[in-house]
């Protein structure tokens, strides 16, 4: 076992304290002040490649060697933007189209034999019909089955057009579901 002795006083036992301090502080502020060299040296390198680049693309967009080149490339950007913005117009009309064929097609499954549709106007989403049925019940019953198909909303049948008991002349208001007649 080895036994030591320390008879340094306390004033020289700090300032050797201080000493490693001071060394341990000026390791770490030239660590750091390394680090910041290498960082602004990266930092003017990336500079200086930028700056090169800059000055090779403003040489030959002043040549005109490439200057052709970019305007040929503006011209045919101009004509897809033009291309672009007439196909989304014609999306939309193609999404907003009403396909009035399947009014006539839910309708024509809808009309019995004994009803005769003279004339048929639309406004908007709203169908008004006018024709002569038979007889009252066969009215009865197409108004029945215009309110069964879920296509036809709001059918509306006035009690002026079931005065008349056989030949009934009759107008009938509904409004078709949009869903119904847009394109899926």
């Amino acid at each position: 076992m080895k036994i030591e002795i320390n008879l340094l006083p306390q004033d020289k036992k700090d300032g050797i304290r201080k000493a490693k301090k001071f060394w341990r502080v000026l390791g770490w502020e030239s660590v750091i002040l390394c680090m910041g060299i290498i960082l602004f040296g990266f930092i003017f390198g990336i500079n200086y490649l930028l700056n090169y680049n800059l000055q090779i693309i403003s040489e030959l967009a002043g040549s005109g060697i490439g200057g052709e080149k970019y305007q040929t490339i503006d011209y045919y950007e101009d004509k897809f933007s033009g291309i672009n913005v007439k196909l989304a117009k014609i999306s939309d009309i193609y999404h907003d189209q009403i396909y009035w064929s399947e009014l006539f097609s839910k309708l024509n499954q809808t009309v019995p034999r004994d009803i005769e549709i003279s004339a048929l106007s639309t406004k908007e989403f709203s169908v008004f019909l006018s024709g002569k049925a038979r007889n009252r019940e066969d009215l009865l019953s197409f108004k029945d089955r215009l309110v069964a198909e879920d296509c036809f909303l709001n059918v509306n049948l006035p009690l002026s057009n079931l005065v008349s008991k056989e030949d009934v002349v009759f107008q009938i208001d509904l409004e078709i579901s949009e869903e119904c007649v847009k394109n899926k």
